[in-house]
Formats: structure tokens, sequence, C-alpha cells
């Protein structure tokens, strides 16, 4: 019988629930990294015992950790996060221009097929890819080609918070940025393009060809048609049908179309 792991992170620590496919009852391990802001653990879908988790505190900074084995033991690997040549600077909460500086990781995204490869984002806005398991990082530095210098922080930072990979096509993969937007590349991230065509919200100007300002929060992948996305952003819920071309507005009459999680569910019916 096959078995469920449900990775939580959590503000002191990671916990690990495993159970059957009845799923009538569970074990809970951890806490994993007591004390510890966990910012987000992933299984690797190319071998289910390889997880990565990022844990941060503003005492001792950051840490990614793996296991190669479903969580039972950790490893410290690459820490070293550096902007590929001269940083520059971004717009700050003011207008000003203010330095880019490494924070934390917020979303780990490893490889649809290879366990040793995975894509982190991070604070201040970028995403880096290792192909060791984590021991090394690189960033691929044309997405802050892309009128990064424009870019300014959310609420709660500037940060790279979603990562998409295509399954249909190995090069495509779209980020999402508090508060930038959303951004494409069909070049495995060598250059990049914004995806924000249609997007609004009652503080923006209404300028449907906007490249960069929107505050998206989530963004979700159509698990069997993955050119099909649904996002989440400051006011609005939006969906594509064309892999990020054009958005149209769906909240319907939800109660409430402010949010961050957003999720998609293929049921199958016979």
């Amino acid at each position: 019988m096959s078995g469920v792991r449900v990775l939580v992170g959590t503000r002191k620590g990671a916990f690990i629930l495993t159970s059957d496919a009845a799923r009538k009852t569970w074990d809970v391990s951890g806490p994993h990294f007591a004390g510890w802001e966990i910012y987000h653990l992933k299984g690797s879908p190319a071998d289910p015992n390889r997880i990565y988790a990022s844990q941060s505190t503003g005492w001792f900074g950051q840490l990614i950790q793996r296991s190669d084995d479903g969580g039972l033991t950790w490893t410290p690997v690459g820490n070293d996060f550096k902007y590929e040549g001269t940083p520059g600077t971004h717009q700050w909460y003011d207008g000003t221009q203010h330095p880019w500086e490494f924070k934390r990781v917020w979303h780990l995204e490893p490889s649809l097929t290879d366990p040793d490869t995975v894509y982190a984002g991070v604070e201040d806005a970028a995403l880096f890819k290792s192909t060791d398991g984590g021991q090394t990082w690189r960033e691929l530095a044309g997405l802050r080609e892309v009128k990064g210098n424009l870019w300014q922080p959310g609420a709660g930072g500037m940060c790279l918070h979603t990562i998409l990979l295509d399954p249909s096509d190995p090069d495509r993969i779209f980020v999402a940025i508090s508060a930038a937007g959303a951004f494409r590349t069909d070049d495995g991230g060598q250059t990049w393009r914004p995806i924000n065509r249609g997007l609004m919200s009652p503080f923006e100007l209404p300028d449907p060809t906007a490249e960069v300002g929107h505050c998206v929060h989530s963004l979700a992948m159509h698990p069997s048609r993955p050119g099909v996305l649904f996002m989440q952003k400051h006011w609005d819920v939006m969906r594509s049908d064309d892999a990020g071309e054009m958005w149209r507005e769906i909240g319907g009459d939800l109660p409430s179309d402010f949010g961050f999680p957003i999720a998609v569910h293929l049921s199958l019916y016979t």
C-alpha cells in the first residue's frame, strides 16, 4: 500500500506527518529544527525521500537543509547565495533606490526529473539554481534584468515566493514576486519577460500593459493543462488560459478576493 507524507513548516520548526493511503491515522515527527522559522519544505518529485528545507532566524540567519531519507536525518548544504555581478539597486518603500541585499530563501522547487536540481526563490527577489543537491547555488540573473531597478517590496518584503515548473516543457518556468508581478522564461532561465497583462488592483493604474508593479501573492498551475494558470493577488483572483499572456478576473461572488494561498485540485470521475 502506498504512503502519504505531509510536510509542515511553522515559525518554530518543521513537522512531517505520514500515513497510509487510507489516511485514517497519522504519525507525527518533529519538531525538526526546533525554534527556527521554516519558510519552505519541498520533496523531490523524482525521489520522494529527498526533501529540501529553508530555515531562518533573525539571530542566526539563513540555512538550507537536505534530507535523503524522508526527513529522518538532515544535513546542512550550501548556503552561499551571491547575486551575479554588481547587484545594483531597486526601489524602496518610499520610492528611493535601495541596495539589493540577500535576506532569506522563501521557496524551494525541486526539479520534476532530477533530485539534485533545485531552484530557490529568495528575498531580495532573485532566482537561484543548484544542480548538485543544494551544495552550490548560481543566480539566474536574467530575471533581475527585467526592470529589476523598478521592483518594490510589498508589506512582507520583496520576495520571490512562487516557482512553477512546466511538466510539458522543461525550459519553461513561471515565478511570482511581491510586489513586482509574474514572469516567465522559455529558455531555462536565461531570459525572462513579465506576464502581467490584464492585471489591475484598486490602487494600481488601470493599465493592462503595465510590465511590473503588481503585488502577486501566489500562482498555481492546472495539473493536467500547464498552460492554464491561476493567480491570487492584491484584491483579485485571476486566470490565464495561455501561459500568462493575458489574465482575466474570476473572483465572481467570493466573499473576499484578497488572500495568499491558491491551489488547483483535479478530480477524476468514472
